[in-house]
């Protein structure tokens, strides 16, 4: 597996695969000691929660048809920026688990703010 930094690689990237297996999941995150990781195919991202600055949920309504009805499904994000810029956005595979995962990072990283950033702020949310 290839570990592939968010922003800033870092100087130990031996103990990065250690930490990975050691790591608590919750949903497609990875909550290492010092790193918070997730997957993409073979590839292993990584981000030091000193490093984070923002995190918050985005939620997308996504029509849906199911055979005789039709309807809108919430598919689940959870979006990491740093430096004003989002860095990822990361599809959760259990909708459900979103709180947790938001829980788990206040947890881990107190100092980042856990809120979508003002309307007036440009890109995509703005």
């Amino acid at each position: 597996m290839k570990f592939c930094p968010l922003k800033t690689a870092d100087a130990e990237a031996a103990a990065l695969p250690a930490e990975y297996r050691a790591a608590r999941k919750v949903d497609v995150f990875r909550l290492g000691e010092r790193h918070l990781f997730f997957r993409k195919k073979l590839s292993a991202f990584y981000i030091s929660y000193g490093e984070l600055d923002r995190f918050f949920r985005r939620v997308l309504m996504v029509p849906m048809r199911v055979s005789c009805c039709g309807g809108e499904m919430a598919v689940e994000h959870i979006v990491l920026c740093s430096g004003g810029e989002e860095l990822a956005v990361v599809l959760l595979a259990d909708p459900r688990m979103a709180v947790s995962v938001m829980e788990a990072l206040k947890e881990r990283a107190p100092h980042a703010e856990s809120v979508k950033p003002p309307a007036g702020n440009g890109g995509e949310n703005g």
